[in-house]
């Protein structure tokens, strides 16, 4: 996959969808076999086993959109402030799994973060390559070469487009403005 045109398209997407640069969560669970359901999806999403789901277009503040793209689930926050993205959870989702989470919110917190079989191996908080960190950090350190590429003094724009197009590349889902524009079966977490 071309990672330029990637972050093309979420360049794009950005601009098409203003809101999305203020805040957002983008969390996408690849399974080592099979598939999960949405349901199953929910369910570790939070920790209950009878979760209460509803069609939502994505885009309201405490809930969390889930979808289907081939054998991935992936789940989308519209504010940036991520239950996904709680290190519990992200250790729940990632059970039999691997699981890349990006997001940044209003206060300008920015995280990417990368779980398997249970475990968050790696975080890099404000997509900064010197503060990566977890039980395994070199399992992110392709992308902190990348980010550090990049330099320092960029806008925010750049690192978030680019942190997206590499959750694109390591699991081939794309979030794209026709999947917001749809009701999404969703689940309530605020």
């Amino acid at each position: 996959m071309d990672l330029q045109h990637a972050v093309t398209h979420y360049r794009r997407l950005i601009k098409e969808v203003g809101w999305l640069e203020e805040g957002m969560a983008w969390t996408v669970i690849l399974p080592v076999s099979g598939r999960l359901s949405v349901r199953e999806a929910a369910t570790r999403l939070t920790g209950d086993s009878h979760p209460e789901l509803s069609e939502l277009e994505p885009g309201f503040s405490g809930v969390v959109s889930l979808g289907r793209s081939g054998a991935a689930m992936m789940l989308f926050e519209a504010d940036g402030f991520s239950h996904a993205g709680d290190p519990h959870v992200l250790e729940r989702l990632s059970e039999s799994a691997r699981v890349w989470h990006v997001s940044w919110n209003l206060t300008g917190r920015r995280m990417l973060s990368y779980a398997a079989q249970g475990k968050v191996l790696a975080e890099m908080l404000d997509f900064n390559p010197d503060w990566l960190h977890g039980i395994d950090p070199g399992s992110l350190r392709e992308e902190a070469a990348i980010l550090r590429g990049i330099g320092r003094y960029r806008p925010p724009t750049r690192y978030k487009t680019k942190v997206m197009a590499m959750v694109e590349h390591h699991t081939g889902v794309r979030l794209d403005k026709q999947w917001l524009d749809q009701p999404q079966p969703a689940l309530s977490v605020g």
